[in-house]
């Protein structure tokens, strides 16, 4: 349990996950400094919570609120809910991206709505936001062999996962190496611990699946495998989602 105002800090090859009661989630990369709960400013303390970036980078997904997320650091604001968010504060400048819903993102001189697909690169607390946006131009690949598992009776499934980082929109390979963090929606699911893209910027992994609980009527037969770059220096590529739809006999 994290309290309010609190730092945390990783090591160079460190990594860390923090969980909100909210239900967001905050990827932590290393040689990272975030303040949870920061103190927030008197015009803005309706928002749910306040994180502050001293240094590093971090990957976020912030769930759906009454009241937006803030977070803060190099002299930007950012507002956003139901959205997913790459930031990293170096001594060249901030890089932010938007893999998935909208961030709103203010400096001292201007404003702007970053949508799904979107980035800021290199920016600085005076920079005019509106002329650098650009749009994020890779993207983290999944699929999955077989294409469609079939549950047969109790025993659990070994399935092939690939990765491999494309160009947005083409898929057009992108030679890069670099580790992934993969994460899923459903229980019943191993997952390596370590993930890791050769220099051609593929990787290949043996996830388990076993079957539903047999009380469990929820479960509707897809399950979600979501990954991203867990490192910085890879606010250029988006977050890889895949949605698995399981059978059984």
């Amino acid at each position: 349990m994290l309290l309010r105002r609190y730092r945390v800090r990783t090591e160079k090859k460190g990594r860390a996950t923090i969980f909100f009661n909210d239900g967001s989630e905050v990827r932590l990369f290393g040689e990272t400094e975030l303040t949870i709960g920061a103190k927030k400013s008197r015009n803005y303390r309706w928002v749910r919570y306040r994180l502050f970036l001293h240094t590093g980078s971090f990957w976020g997904h912030f769930v759906r609120g009454k009241n937006p997320v803030e977070i803060g650091g190099g002299g930007m604001r950012l507002q956003l809910s139901d959205a997913s968010l790459r930031f990293s504060r170096g001594k060249t400048g901030i890089d932010i991206a938007v893999p998935s819903g909208m961030a709103k993102v203010s400096n001292k001189s201007s404003s702007v709505k970053l949508l799904a697909g979107q980035r800021l690169y290199q920016i600085r607390k005076n920079d005019f936001l509106p002329q650098k946006i650009s749009l994020i131009p890779n993207q983290l690949k999944l699929w999955i062999e077989p294409s469609a598992p079939v549950f047969k009776g109790k025993e659990s499934l070994k399935l092939n996962l690939h990765f491999q980082i494309v160009r947005y929109g083409t898929d057009r390979p992108v030679d890069r190496p670099g580790s992934v963090y993969l994460k899923s929606n459903y229980y019943n699911l191993k997952i390596p611990d370590s993930i890791r893209l050769n220099k051609d910027g593929k990787a290949k992994t043996t996830i388990e699946v076993a079957p539903p609980r047999s009380n469990d009527r929820t479960f509707e037969g897809t399950v979600t495998l979501h990954s991203i770059m867990d490192q910085s220096g890879y606010n250029d590529v988006q977050d890889g989602l895949l949605k698995v739809r399981f059978t059984s006999h």
